[in-house]
């Protein structure tokens, strides 16, 4: 992998974490999922759910 392809990964990963909301309840790092066939986001620690 060259340099320039390491830095687009870089870039990617970047924007897909900036992407990710915070847990308004515990402020942690939300994960994509589906509950009952809709998209959210959902805290692995507490559980808090949100519309994706």
């Amino acid at each position: 992998m060259d340099d320039l392809e390491r830095q687009r990964r870089l870039r990617l990963e970047r924007d897909a974490l900036l992407d990710t909301p915070n847990c308004l309840a515990c402020l942690h790092r939300m994960e994509p999922t589906d509950v009952d066939g809709v998209p959210v986001w959902q805290c692995p620690e507490c559980g808090t759910t949100q519309p994706a």
